[in-house]
């Protein structure tokens, strides 16, 4: 087994932290192999028509193989990358499951022996029609085949992945203003805000903003997210604190998510995620409030897919990000609490989460478009 479970928080941290590292996703590469005990990774931007890499962080390839590679055109070849460009975003998949009946071409077979590779997991972590974002991690013969558990642990780190390069796409697009958070969330479709170690609102984007001007129960008040249920307002400031104190390596990797409860209207919903300590930030928190009228949220259909739960637990899931309490949806299921709290269990084993807070952040970041 080469899987080290105690890094796992600060290998989260590391893939936020690229958000404003200059070297990109490079450090968290190199984490993740030997978080997983791999030979070496990369994070590929590849175009489909015609075929080529745009774009590559990597760890643990020479300069002289990665000039090779692209020089010689091995993408053409590669049968991972072949195979994942046809692929949507999912989770982590293994080059040993399908190598085999892909017949590869010789070139694709001397260069895999030359570099003495025999297994890879892949990830699909965005698609369109004219491009795809594709992680792989390389294992060699010495090293061997990855295991089940160890796909399954790779697979908990799939939301954290998605969204830090979706944010770091966003980072790209504005060049004039590459270096700065406010740029990141500026760009965003939902209402977001970034605060400092302080827990004081640094940015918030135009969404943001908009929405705390007809929004009466919720304001920035002395530089701060005032609500005016207090009960509310204690658990911001429990959850803040503890998502700030994850940033700056205090605790483990924490997200919270809280409910704004509106009158008539389905509640807000408020995903609090940390952010490594930069140059740019001494630690902090990224706020995301989404609006259910806004947006669609990820229905039992789509959670039960995405994270192999049965139909009970997704529907069990799909009222929890609506902001339901358990006995609501005992209510609404026509189910004893009982059994309610039963089927959260079981999906918080099989989603590897502790708290509901949790649980509703990994599904927001995984299925929320």
């Amino acid at each position: 087994m080469h899987l080290q479970h105690n890094n796992e928080p600060d290998l989260i941290q590391t893939l936020y932290s690229a958000l404003t590292d200059r070297d990109g996703f490079h450090r968290f590469l190199e984490q993740l192999t030997l978080y997983i005990g791999g030979d070496a990774a990369e994070l590929l931007v590849i175009n489909r028509k015609p075929l080529r890499i745009e774009h590559i962080w990597y760890y643990g390839l020479s300069e002289e193989l990665l000039s090779w590679y692209i020089d010689s055109n091995m993408v053409a070849v590669d049968v991972v990358i072949n195979t994942a460009i046809r692929h949507k975003p999912g989770t982590f998949q293994t080059a040993l499951s399908f190598v085999e009946e892909s017949n590869p071409d010789e070139g694709s077979i001397r260069w895999e022996e030359e570099q003495g590779m025999l297994d890879a997991a892949w990830l699909v972590v965005e698609s369109s029609e004219t491009s795809s974002v594709v992680l792989t991690i390389q294992r060699t013969v010495e090293q061997g085949p990855f295991q089940e558990s160890e796909i399954a642990a790779l697979d908990r780190l799939v939301p954290y992945i998605r969204q830090a390069v979706a944010l770091n796409r966003q980072l790209a697009s504005r060049s004039e203003a590459a270096s700065s958070l406010a740029a990141v969330i500026d760009v965003l479709p939902d209402a977001t805000l970034v605060l400092d170690s302080y827990s004081t609102v640094l940015y918030s984007n135009k969404a943001a903003q908009l929405l705390l001007d007809r929004e009466r129960s919720l304001a920035i008040r002395d530089e701060r997210l005032s609500f005016s249920e207090n009960e509310l307002q204690s658990a911001f400031f429990l959850a803040s604190t503890q998502v700030v104190r994850a940033s700056i390596g205090r605790e483990g990797h924490y997200t919270e998510t809280l409910f704004l409860k509106r009158r008539g209207r389905q509640p807000l919903i408020f995903v609090l995620r940390p952010i490594e300590s930069s140059e740019l930030l001494a630690g902090g928190a990224l706020v995301s409030i989404y609006e259910p009228g806004s947006r669609e949220l990820p229905n039992a259909e789509q959670i039960a897919g995405y994270f192999d739960l049965t139909w009970a637990e997704a529907q069990v899931c799909e009222q929890l990000v609506a902001g339901m309490d358990l006995q609501h949806i005992a209510d609404t299921l026509g189910r004893k609490i009982s059994t309610v709290r039963y089927q959260l269990k079981q999906v918080f084993q099989k989603t590897a989460c502790t708290r509901q807070g949790e649980l509703v952040s990994t599904i927001l970041s995984a299925l929320l478009r």
